[in-house]
């Protein structure tokens, strides 16, 4: 899904408004960070693994060492629908709705978002070896500019999740990574990535055009 924004700046603009412009740079700063996050809500990661995750047993198979992936002691937040929020007139009902919405969105990332720590799932390509999803992801204490390229980089502490927007995951339930497109490599990266993602299916020549008719 790529939402373009009507009006605005381009790249470049963008770019050079961030590098001159403090009062420009805080309030893009500020909306961005409203709009997607790259850390959980109510805890840290091991915080939340030594809450919700009960550790795997070391086992010796074929002469190795190897640990068993951990025990899930929580429900998957995926199987269940969201709670509608109360009455905005409660202020106290909508306090608790909000921090049950919160936990529940950690709950949904803790589930879908994580990836492997063991690069099990076939990420791991190249010699030498390397993530092709780029985890354990870069962390930033607090969101910062890039003098020299007015690149953003956001605050992120927590390394094997992607960014996420926690409304759209309340919703959708499910693995889902957001981010802000600001380079045109950026732009060109992802219109590619999609476009690739969306015609590699098995469909034959011929039913793949009557669907885009029927669209």
């Amino acid at each position: 899904l790529l939402i373009w924004i009507e009006g605005c700046p381009s790249p470049k603009e963008l770019r050079e408004r961030v590098l001159d412009d403090v009062e420009f740079r805080q309030s893009l700063v500020k909306w961005l960070e409203s709009c997607h996050t790259g850390d959980y809500a109510t805890a840290t990661e091991t915080e939340l693994e030594s809450k919700w995750e009960k550790p795997g047993v070391e086992r010796v198979i074929n002469g190795r060492v190897r640990k068993a992936k951990p025990t899930l002691l929580i429900r998957d937040a995926a199987m269940s629908l969201p709670a509608r929020p109360p009455d905005f007139h409660d202020e106290d009902e909508l306090q608790r709705w909000h921090s049950s919405f919160l936990e529940d969105v950690d709950r949904i990332v803790f589930c879908s978002n994580r990836h492997d720590k063991d690069h099990d799932r076939g990420c791991l390509k190249g010699d030498p070896l390397y993530c092709r999803a780029r985890f354990p992801r870069e962390t930033y204490p607090t969101t910062m500019v890039d003098e020299d390229s007015g690149a953003l980089r956001f605050q992120k502490r927590d390394v094997w999740i992607n960014t996420y927007n926690p409304v759209l995951s309340y919703l959708l339930r499910c693995n889902t990574d957001v981010t802000c497109l600001l380079s045109g490599t950026q732009v060109r990266a992802i219109v590619a990535y999609v476009t690739d993602y969306v015609t590699k299916s098995s469909m034959t020549t011929n039913t793949f055009f009557q669907t885009i008719q029927t669209v």
